[in-house]
């Protein structure tokens, strides 16, 4: 335990209370997905994504970037999971939660937003809401290195008829400084190597022939992951928890196996029942949590009890 933070430990709190009490230069990794603009009411008080405009759910998330900044490592990664938003004419017509005016957070950042009212915006238009998030991200000093696309083949059918269903949702990954750390080795699709030393799926550019017979260059440690780098073809996966937008495991798995040390802290400040933390665990990290719902609280602490348990159980 450091001296106002706990390791291994999901705050129920507001994610900026949680950050405000991390000394500098602490965090090796932050990954999370945040609540989406207008998509669903969870249920609790303060709770980001029913702004009444889309500016001020950027704010709130530019809001917690800023303060995300001094607390990471310089060698350290963020990973932002963002869904995107149709305007119809019910959009923004939810209640607000959300603790600041637009005015106090401009206020705080030192930024101003022009804010375009929501009647004048097109009918049916995509919002774009991740990009928009992500300019703001480097116009702030971050330094995008990827916005990996997630292909979510088996996603929610669509009733609409006059578009493309929409199938996918965006990673952004960002880094603070120029060097960080980043192991592709440890996500590398493996590609097995038989006996005569020629890869299955790969030409003759990985070996040359000697005396008749294949031999590789070097050890073949396999494709970059997914075969195309920043395009993760992997399916939603339904879960029984009391969440609507559980991670499956081996998305998850990525930027923590790639983005943070083994040992190295985690820190998911929408941490909702527990998957960051749970995988985490498992790859050997530590991690941190915020989440302001109590119920999923709950639930991420039987989760993760019951993780440990296992693991114990197995070692004896």
């Amino acid at each position: 335990m450091y001296q106002n933070i706990e390791i291994n430990k999901i705050y129920c709190e507001p994610c900026l209370d949680t950050v405000s009490r991390m000394p500098d230069n602490f965090l090796d990794c932050v990954i999370t997905s945040p609540p989406y603009w207008q998509l669903r009411d969870y249920g609790y008080e303060g709770q980001w994504g029913l702004e009444p405009t889309y500016q001020e759910y950027l704010d709130h998330l530019w809001s917690l970037m800023d303060a995300i900044y001094p607390k990471l490592k310089d060698g350290g990664t963020v990973w932002v999971n963002l869904g995107d938003t149709y305007h119809t004419h019910g959009s923004g017509s939810k209640k607000s939660s959300h603790n600041f005016k637009s005015a106090e957070l401009a206020e705080l950042n030192g930024i101003g937003t022009i804010k375009k009212p929501l009647s004048e915006l097109p009918e049916k238009c995509l919002l774009l809401i991740p990009h928009r998030f992500a300019i703001g991200c480097i116009d702030r000093g971050w330094i995008m290195r990827n916005d990996i696309i997630w292909a979510k083949r088996n996603g929610m059918p669509e009733s609409v008829t006059d578009r493309f269903s929409k199938k996918h949702e965006y990673f952004f990954f960002m880094v603070k400084n120029e060097k960080y750390h980043f192991d592709l080795d440890a996500i590398r699709d493996k590609v097995i190597v038989p006996a005569n030393g020629r890869s299955f799926g790969n030409n003759q550019s990985n070996g040359k022939k000697i005396r008749g017979e294949w031999k590789p260059k070097k050890p073949d440690l396999g494709k970059n992951p997914g075969s195309v780098s920043d395009f993760w073809d992997i399916p939603t996966k339904p879960n029984k928890l009391n969440h609507y937008a559980t991670y499956n495991e081996s998305l998850i798995s990525k930027p923590i196996l790639a983005g943070c040390p083994e040992g190295g802290i985690i820190y998911d400040p929408f941490m909702g029942t527990g998957s960051t933390a749970e995988a985490a665990f498992k790859a050997g990290r530590k991690y941190i949590g915020s989440e302001m719902s109590e119920e999923y609280c709950k639930i991420a602490e039987k989760r993760l009890k019951a993780l440990v348990s296992q693991l114990n159980l197995f070692k004896n």
